[in-house]
């Protein structure tokens, strides 16, 4: 009796762990491991080095702007953080958009001063609109 009883509790207590999932196995299930993306790997500009300049560290040794040779872009999938991180220097800046509403004239339909007139349409398409396709040659 003592047996069957511990038996149908660990059984229980098994189920409900299984359904449990964290969120790394929640991710896997996605196709996605963790919880940053990756957005991109860019080249360092002469503005990433101006960008950084004031956070240069006090160490000579130590890597600084000039010398990141990619920067890596990530996104938090969790926040919506986006970091752009040096690879030497490890320097990072971010921003999150989603830390606050939009404001009302930023949100679409955005208000126009004026429409752009539309292309006029192409008379060659027209045209060979009207006739059938000439035969390939061979």
């Amino acid at each position: 009796m003592r047996l069957t009883v511990l038996s149908a509790v660990t059984a229980g207590l098994l189920l409900l762990t299984a359904c449990h999932r964290t969120e790394d196995q929640a991710g896997r299930a996605h196709g996605h491991f963790g919880r940053y993306a990756s957005v991109g790997l860019y080249a360092p500009d002469k503005q990433w080095t101006r960008l950084v300049a004031a956070e240069q560290a006090k160490d000579p040794q130590a890597a600084q702007p000039i010398d990141d040779q990619i920067i890596f872009v990530t996104q938090d999938s969790a926040t919506g953080e986006i970091r752009a991180c040096g690879d030497l220097t490890g320097y990072c800046i971010g921003m999150n958009p989603w830390r606050a509403p939009l404001p009302a004239a930023q949100m679409v339909p955005i208000r126009l001063t004026a429409h752009v007139d539309p292309d006029p349409p192409s008379v060659t398409v027209v045209k060979s609109l009207d006739k059938p396709p000439a035969p390939a040659s061979k």
